[in-house]
């Protein structure tokens, strides 16, 4: 006869029942990870891995630029394909070729790199007559010289040496053998006026010119030239013209009113077969009286 099983007794423990796989111990489980200073990310290698090949590339890059840059320059500086051959003048009258060749210190048969035209350059511009220059470079054998000139107006007697002046009254150069000379005297000026106070002088010398360039639209002009233009401290003005030395005593103002007034007195001394010494023009209390000193 079967038994049937027995009761559990009060206070006996049964262990509970467990059941295992193993798939839960495959080798694919991921394992337990340590601490975070035990492994650096993958990813960090391999961001410093590509930061080093982009560097090597760099570096490369910049050796090859650098060395086919010497090679350029070494070439541009040692062929004679770049040898100067000519050196174009455009601009000059009193200044020739050669002269301005030298002026700039440029040697036909030298590198057209090799030449510093910043310094070229200053050194036309050392030349009196030269008040602009700028020298370039023509490839592969030729230098463009452009310069602009200066034009004299008059000869400007300061103190006992004379200078040629500009229509702005600017004494650039003084007079020396093969310089144009054939220009009215401007006198009464003078290097301490210059040293005192230079522009005070200058404005004096353009009174000086201004004259001159009114007396040049008076047709008495074209038969007596302008000889000489005397400053005197006072402002006074004294212009005096042609072979015979005539005289006009212009005062401080109102020239060509007063030159064409003048005009008119030494036609009408010629129609009566007299020559005028000196034309006194100069009446601030009458100007419309002109007095006659005969010769």
């Amino acid at each position: 006869m079967n038994q049937k099983p027995k009761a559990a007794q009060h206070g006996a423990v049964r262990a509970p029942e467990e059941s295992f796989s193993f798939e839960d111990f495959s080798e694919d489980a991921p394992a337990s990870s340590g601490s975070p200073a035990e492994a650096a990310p993958s990813g960090t290698w391999a961001k410093l891995a590509t930061a080093l090949r982009l560097g090597l590339g760099l570096a490369l890059v910049i050796g090859t630029s650098v060395s086919v840059a010497y090679s350029v320059r070494h070439y541009a500086l040692t062929s004679p394909r770049f040898s100067i051959q000519e050196v174009n003048l455009i601009g000059g009258k009193r200044v020739s070729p050669q002269q301005a060749q030298e002026q700039a210190g440029v040697v036909l048969g030298s590198n057209v790199f090799a030449l510093d035209t910043a310094l070229a350059e200053r050194k036309l511009l050392e030349n009196p007559w030269i008040s602009e220059a700028r020298v370039t470079r023509d490839l592969p054998r030729s230098l463009r010289v452009e310069i602009k000139e200066r034009d004299a107006a008059a000869l400007a007697v300061f103190s006992d040496r004379m200078y040629l002046v500009t229509a702005q009254g600017e004494p650039f150069k003084e007079l020396v053998a093969g310089d144009p000379a054939d220009f009215p005297l401007i006198t009464g000026v003078s290097v301490e006026g210059l040293s005192r106070d230079r522009a005070r002088e200058i404005d004096r010398v353009k009174v000086g010119l201004e004259v001159l360039e009114q007396y040049s639209r008076v047709p008495l002009s074209k038969t007596q030239p302008a000889q000489e233009v005397h400053l005197a401290d006072s402002g006074d003005v004294v212009l005096t013209a042609g072979k015979e030395a005539i005289t006009f005593e212009l005062g401080k103002d109102a020239f060509r009113r007063k030159l064409l007034m003048g005009e008119q007195v030494v036609g009408e001394m010629r129609r009566k077969g007299r020559s005028p010494g000196i034309v006194f023009l100069d009446n601030q209390a009458h100007p419309e009286r002109v007095v006659v000193r005969m010769r």
